[in-house]
């Protein structure tokens, strides 16, 4: 399962296309909010999270709640640069992915942070 917290609706339908791909469904949420109980509800591994997200909290706090549920965070941004990449980084997160998504990109993320999931590869409700 899969977190991703934006209100794009294009860049929902590319996620869960690219998501399906790799044996996982995703769950859209608007805001932060949404995602908190998302986390709580559906046990994420990956949680995809747009830099820019501001109702109800920011991504450096839903990084903290993924981080308790041991769920991978990876950040999304229009604006993907080296200072964001850095921050991701140093606070714990996966990986950050520029939007539009790459296919090919998203792709790779995705396998990569279901490989490095502290749950593994078993889903959540058979761990």
């Amino acid at each position: 399962m899969i977190a991703f917290v934006s209100k794009s609706e294009d860049d929902y339908r590319t996620l869960r296309e690219v998501a399906g791909l790799v044996s996982q469904s995703v769950v859209s949420c608007a805001d932060v909010q949404e995602a908190r109980t998302a986390i709580r509800w559906h046990d994420p591994k990956i949680v995809v999270c747009e830099a820019q997200v501001q109702k109800s909290g920011t991504w450096q706090e839903l990084l903290e709640e993924a981080q308790a549920a041991q769920s991978l965070m990876l950040v999304v941004s229009r604006h993907a640069d080296e200072r964001l990449w850095a921050e991701v980084l140093n606070l714990g997160g996966f990986d950050v992915l520029a939007l539009p998504f790459d296919r090919d990109e998203l792709r790779r993320a995705l396998s990569s942070a279901l490989r490095h999931s502290p749950r593994g590869s078993v889903p959540a409700a058979a761990a």
